[in-house]
C-alpha cells in the first residue's frame, strides 16, 4: 500500500469513527440500523472518493450488495424461465447502468445469448421488477412507495422501465437516504425530479399509493415502526410486494407473518424464487 492509500485508509477510518460517534444517539429502528451501516451510507453521500467504491464495503455488504455469483445465476434462471416478459437487449443495457457507479463486484452472465458483465445484485432486482410486471397491473402505476431502499438500484430499475410512475417515495433512514440521493443523482434530474425522500425514523406523510414495495426491509423492522408504516404506508396501498424473512419477528418482536396477511385485506403468499433462506416468502395483494 503506497502513502496516497494508507492517508486515505487512515482518514477513512477516522472518519467512520467521528460519524458513529454523532449518529450514536438514535434508537435502533431496525436489523440494518446497527450504528455501522447508517455512518457507511453517510460517509459515501458526502464524499465522493468513498462513494466511488461504497459497494465493496465490508460493512456495507452485511447489509446489502452480498448476492453471491451464484444466487445470481439462479435469479437468471428464473427470469429466462418466464414466459410472460422477456428482456430485450436494449432493457439489459438499462439495467446494466446501475453498476456504473459504487464499484460493486460484477461476474459474467450470459443474456440474450452473450456473455455480459453484470452484479448479481442487479439481477435480483430485474427479477424483482420481471415479478411485478407479470404480476400486477403495472403499466398503471402512478403513485409508488418503497420501504428499506438500499442505494435505490430497485427504485431506478422501476422507474427507468415503468415511465408511467410519476412519483417514488423513498422510505429509509436519513442516512440512506442521502446516499440514495447521490446515487441517483449520477442519473440527471429526469430521474431525482419524482423521487421524494422520506424520513423513515420521523414520518409525517400520510398519501395514498398504487404499489408499494419492500425487499426484506419491513421483515427486518421493530414492532412499532411496522406498525408506523402499515397505518401510513401499506394499507395506503392499492397493491404491494414484500419480500419477508422472519428476522423482526424472531429478534425484535415484530410481527409474524400470520398477522400480517391477518392485517393486509387480500393479501397472500407465494414462494421465493430463488429461496435465499429457510421460511422466506413474498406477500402481494391488490390487483
Amino acid at each position: 500500500m503506497n502513502i496516497k492509500d494508507l492517508f486515505i485508509h487512515y482518514t477513512d477510518r477516522l472518519l467512520f469513527k467521528i460519524y458513529r460517534k454523532m449518529l450514536s444517539h438514535r434508537n435502533k429502528t431496525s436489523i440494518s440500523d446497527d450504528n455501522s451501516y447508517p455512518v457507511v451510507c453517510y460517509m459515501a453521500s458526502r464524499n465522493e472518493h468513498f462513494f466511488k467504491k461504497f459497494r465493496r464495503n465490508p460493512t456495507y455488504n452485511d447489509v446489502l450488495e452480498h448476492v453471491s455469483q451464484q444466487q445470481g445465476m439462479e435469479y437468471l434462471s428464473v427470469i429466462n424461465k418466464n414466459d410472460k416478459l422477456k428482456f430485450t437487449d436494449g432493457d439489459w443495457n438499462n439495467f446494466r447502468k446501475n453498476d456504473l457507479y459504487g464499484n460493486p463486484v460484477v461476474f459474467p452472465y450470459e443474456l440474450n445469448g452473450q456473455k455480459v458483465q453484470i452484479s448479481p445484485t442487479t439481477l435480483r432486482y430485474a427479477k424483482v421488477l420481471q415479478d411485478i410486471v407479470t404480476l400486477f397491473d403495472a403499466r398503471r402505476f402512478q403513485s409508488v412507495a418503497e420501504i428499506g431502499i438500499g442505494y435505490a438500484g430497485q427504485c431506478r430499475l422501476l422507474t427507468s422501465y415503468l415511465s408511467n410512475i410519476q412519483s417514488y417515495s423513498l422510505f429509509d433512514l436519513p442516512e440512506v437516504l442521502g446516499l440514495a440521493g447521490r446515487y441517483l443523482g449520477k442519473f440527471g434530474k429526469s430521474t431525482v425530479d419524482r423521487i421524494q425522500f422520506i424520513d423513515g425514523t420521523h414520518i409525517d406523510t400520510d398519501g395514498n399509493y398504487d404499489f408499494v414495495i419492500s425487499n426484506y426491509a419491513f421483515s427486518e423492522l421493530v414492532r412499532d415502526i411496522q406498525d408506523i408504516y402499515l397505518n401510513r404506508v401499506i394499507l395506503k396501498s392499492r397493491a404491494g410486494y414484500m419480500t419477508w424473512n422472519t428476522l423482526s419477528y424472531e429478534v425484535l418482536d415484530g410481527y409474524s407473518l400470520d398477522e400480517l396477511l391477518e392485517k393486509i385485506p387480500g393479501s397472500r403468499t407465494i414462494a421465493e424464487e430463488p429461496l435465499t433462506k429457510e421460511n422466506n416468502c413474498i406477500i402481494i395483494w391488490g390487483n
